[in-house]
């Protein structure tokens, strides 16, 4: 149940199996928080906009016998991101070495060995980190509190503080600031982060580098729905589930539409703590051994803008980050006061810089993204939606020379949406939080450990948020739904 990016990917491999799958979505389209909005000629992402570790979809492809390259067309980033600092600075990262090394020495002469010190510490905890931690199932607290993964941890520093290890490579708060606004993509604070997400900018700079595919994000989606359909899943959508049938301990089926249907085993792409909540009634809650579901800890959540220019935003590159002046101030404001940041910083994603057919001639779609605190804090949206607007328009004005004048359509989407539209806890954006305590063995499972035959995979279950851990995150659970199902005789 839940057509986002994991219920598909799972989908695609349980199909393929040999298993007869059936994928309920609420929602008239499929994709979840990866969707496409189109009005005027205008073409939005809704949601993901950076491509990163495209492994995980060409691995996909494979085991389906196919080829990604057939099914979507990857444009690589060149100028991958341009970072604007509150000092009116910026710097653009590049995918050349000798071209990014010269921005950074222009920033903070003399960075270079300490930059591929950095670079040397981010692989290991790539690597490393990768392959034995977020590749890996721990199903049992003995699989994970072992001496050798305790040497790694050791070895790497992966659960040091990020901000604190990047400040050691890097002297200028610029730089310290361009190494670590990457926690974001997870809705994390960089302030507050395992260090092992340093492997966030190493895999935009010198693993894979940062892709778009032709025709937006959403191509990716229309590229998997088409394999799965190929492959014979069959897709229900607008028909939302009701109810995660348990009994004597295992996982029978759904209701849909009042009707019970029977299913030898059920895979949650749903918002997890949602489905808990509401789908399940607490018969799985003795999955949550360390942290009771009513206290696990979300990351932030997301206000965003999509907006169709008349003109071109020409200060823009296709990815942009725009930094507050009060960096530190404005990830507290966000994660402890729970308040609307006075000086916040946003994200503008351009991407008819790299696809043109993504806006009419001579216009630009937009997408803005400002991390704002999710729901349960001291934000009234109904109140304050308003203001906010005005002052993120205010410093698109000051910041990218985009006038009020020149947008011909806005669409707004706030915490309250994304709770309403996807079931997302707390609107909370990018779903359970990834502190230490919710990492590895100690993030809701995989593979229910109270109700047999019960499974679970996207952001808020292991090994976390992001397309391409949701997408390994749905070669694990696939591989554990075949190995139970088969011991028991169903294939």
């Amino acid at each position: 149940m839940g057509a986002g990016l994991g219920g598909l990917f799972s989908a695609v491999r349980l199909q393929r199996m040999g298993f007869e799958v059936h994928l309920f979505e609420k929602n008239p389209a499929p994709g979840g928080r990866m969707g496409r909005l189109e009005s005027g000629g205008f073409v939005f992402d809704t949601g993901p906009t950076l491509l990163l570790m495209t492994d995980v979809y060409r691995e996909l492809f494979g085991f389906a016998g196919r080829r990604l390259e057939d099914h979507l067309e990857l444009v690589p980033l060149d100028g991958d991101y341009r970072i604007h600092f509150g000092d009116g600075e910026s710097l653009t990262m590049r995918r050349s070495l000798p071209e990014l090394l010269r921005e950074l020495e222009r920033i903070e002469p003399g960075v270079t060995p300490r930059f591929y010190r950095f670079l040397e510490s981010a692989a290991l905890k790539y690597r490393l980190g990768r392959s034995e931690f977020v590749e890996r199932n721990f199903e049992r607290a003995r699989d994970f509190f072992t001496p050798r993964n305790l040497r790694l941890l050791l070895r790497t520093g992966a659960l040091a503080n990020y901000y604190r290890v990047v400040s050691r490579h890097f002297r200028t708060e610029r730089l310290r600031q361009a190494f670590s606004l990457q926690t974001m993509y997870l809705g994390l604070s960089p302030f507050e982060a395992p260090a092992v997400y340093a492997l966030l900018p190493y895999t935009e700079l010198a693993e894979d580098g940062l892709w778009f595919p032709r025709g937006g994000m959403y191509s990716l989606v229309e590229a998997v729905v088409g394999l799965a359909r190929e492959l014979g899943v069959r897709i229900h959508l607008r028909t939302p589930v009701e109810r995660i049938l348990v009994a004597k301990g295992r996982a029978e089926g759904l209701r849909v539409g009042g009707e019970d249907l029977p299913f030898n085993a059920v895979l949650v792409n749903a918002d997890l703590p949602y489905a808990h909540r509401e789908l399940l009634g607490g018969a799985a809650d003795g999955d949550f051994r360390l942290r009771p579901r009513d206290r696990l800890r979300y990351t932030a959540s997301a206000y965003m803008l999509y907006m169709g220019l008349d003109t071109r935003a020409e200060k823009l590159l296709h990815h942009n980050f725009f930094l507050s002046a009060r960096y530190r101030e404005n990830f507290e404001d966000i994660f402890h006061r729970r308040v609307l940041p006075d000086d916040p910083s946003f994200y503008v994603a351009a991407p008819s810089r790299t696809d043109p057919g993504m806006a009419p001639e001579g216009g630009d779609s937009l997408l803005v993204l400002v991390p704002v605190p999710h729901l349960g804090g001291r934000v009234d949206w109904r109140r304050e939606e308003a203001g906010f607007r005005e002052r993120v328009y205010g410093l698109l004005e000051k910041r990218c020379g985009i006038g009020r004048g020149s947008v011909l359509y806005e669409r707004v989407r706030t915490p309250e949406d994304w709770r309403a539209e996807y079931n997302l806890e707390r609107g909370a954006a990018f779903g359970l939080g990834h502190g230490i305590l919710q990492v590895g063995y100690f993030r809701p499972p995989l593979a229910s450990r109270s109700v047999r035959g019960l499974y679970f995979v996207g952001a808020s279950t292991h090994p976390g948020t992001g397309v391409p851990l949701v997408g390994i995150g749905a070669r694990l659970v696939s591989g554990r739904m075949q190995r139970d199902l088969m011991s028991e005789g169903w294939a």
